[in-house]
């Protein structure tokens, strides 16, 4: 027999090829524990993530049976059989001598609906690079987890509780009965082993996906360093690691197998949820506002060259919020709209203004492309030059965001009123867009756009509608 690495090769070069011959097939990602599996016994689930262009029944099929042609000896593995797993969800097979094919098949539209409602397991899938085709942050990003996230989504707390009381695993598949294509929800009771695995599966996630969020980061870890990282949240967390590593020996090196899973999982998931909730309720809110609207908002390029003031607010355009302060710019639109919000203390931070566009100010986008060509050949290049004339780029704009956030202390409510493109470079780096496409995003004048502040780093707090206005771009 060959050793698991060449088995490893030899399955994703088999199914790829397979699959790939789908023609509506554009990316193909493994993903999971099977990346870093080092013992055969972890082949009892290879999960899978195939996106297609547009979803049918027949190209469903047709991966199904493309995928069911695989035979052990295909693989390297003549004594194993080949089962498929078409669901979506934590179901797990553990049959001897049975390597299983967990393929989770979705079009665009299915991704993006999926990112937005389980982004937590989005995310965690954008760590693995597509072995076909796209990589799935480049089809829909899943970048930019929210603490509310933790509770509200699709596989959050509330969804974990449910299934731990009802000792059911929920699961979904397609259901092709009717002319749109639907998912419908299944539940599989939890035999002896599923419960030991889900338990590790729950207890895993809820810790990293923590974790991610208040470090805004996609990284992965070993058992002791999550472990680590997680029990220096809060001292009681500590007896909570230890159960996750006694779970993580027992199914990694066959340990004992640890004793009471479910009350300790309980007793977990309703500890950290009472952390969650004080941490929820305490942090400091960061609210980033445009300026309201002046004369000059015409399309012409509006940067620190010119000084108008804002046109009168409507009432209701005004936030009722009561900040304890208010950060403006020096420039006069931001001073006047920072006037009108309720605040103690108003303090105005250069670091604040709008980009410098140089030369640019005050010309029309057509102006500019006959003007300063290059600068446009550099913007269809995907590049991010500075404004010709001593100008900035956005880059400049982020580093300066960066070092405003560096400097200050927030307490409880803090309002701070900017521009237009400071407010692109925050959300295009908090849901991680790609530089070029930072110009596409239309911060409304007056939006608030809410942020948490955690040691020293920012957590979004966007509203559902700005979460997907902003990465539809």
């Amino acid at each position: 027999m060959k050793n698991i690495e060449e088995i490893k090769v030899q399955i994703k070069k088999t199914l790829v090829k397979c699959i790939s011959e789908v023609k509506s097939v554009i990316s193909i990602t493994f993903v999971g524990s099977f990346e870093s599996a080092t013992d055969l016994r972890l082949i009892s689930d290879i999960d899978i993530i195939v996106i297609v262009d547009h979803l049918t029944q027949p190209v469903f099929k047709e991966i199904e049976e493309k995928a069911g042609t695989i035979k052990g000896e295909d693989i390297f593995l003549p004594e194993y059989q080949i089962k498929l797993n078409l669901s979506f969800g934590p179901l797990k097979f553990n049959d001897e001598k049975t390597a299983v094919f967990h393929l989770m098949i979705y079009d665009v539209e299915g991704h993006r609906k999926h990112v937005i409602e389980s982004p937590f397991t989005c995310l965690d899938w954008e760590y693995f690079p597509a072995e076909f085709g796209k990589n799935l942050k480049d089809i829909y990003s899943a970048k930019g987890v929210q603490i509310e996230d933790l509770i509200g989504t699709r596989r959050g707390m509330e969804a974990y509780l449910d299934d731990l009381k009802s000792q059911k695993i929920s699961y979904r598949a397609y259901d092709f009965s009717t002319n749109s294509i639907t998912e419908k929800k299944f539940t599989h009771d939890m035999d002896e082993r599923h419960q030991k695995e889900y338990a590790y599966h729950v207890i895993k996630f809820l810790m990293l996906n923590l974790i991610k969020i208040i470090r805004q980061t996609n990284q992965r870890f070993s058992a002791q360093e999550l472990s680590e990282e997680f029990g220096q949240l809060n001292p009681s967390f500590k007896r909570h690691t230890q159960f996750f590593l006694a779970l993580h020996f027992w199914k990694y090196d066959q340990q004992l197998e640890p004793q009471l899973i479910f009350e300790q999982l309980e007793e977990f998931i309703q500890d950290l949820s009472i952390w969650y909730k004080n941490l929820n309720e305490t942090l400091p809110i960061l609210s980033f506002i445009r300026h309201g609207k002046t004369p000059l908002n015409d399309g012409s390029f509006l940067g620190v060259g010119r000084n108008p003031d804002i046109l009168p607010l409507e009432s209701n355009q005004i936030p009722t919020d009561e900040f304890d302060s208010v950060y403006t710019g020096t420039l006069q639109r931001t001073i006047s709209t920072g006037t009108a919000l309720k605040g103690y203390h108003k303090i105005q931070e250069p670091l604040l203004n709008e980009i410098n566009y140089g030369s640019a100010e005050g010309l029309f986008f057509s102006d500019l492309a006959e003007k300063f060509p290059k600068l446009v050949e550099a913007w269809d290049r995907n590049e991010d030059p500075k404004f010709p004339g001593g100008g900035e780029s956005q880059q400049d704009v982020a580093e300066r965001i960066e070092k405003f956030i560096a400097k200050i202390t927030p307490k409880n409510k803090i309002a701070i009123v900017t521009h237009n493109v400071v407010i692109r470079a925050l959300i295009g780096k908090a849901l991680d867009l790609p530089i070029h496409a930072w110009f596409k995003l239309d911060p409304g004048h007056v939006e608030k756009h809410n942020f948490r502040f955690f040691e020293n780093k920012l957590i979004p707090a966007l509203t559902k509608d700005q979460r997907i206005r902003y990465k539809d771009i």
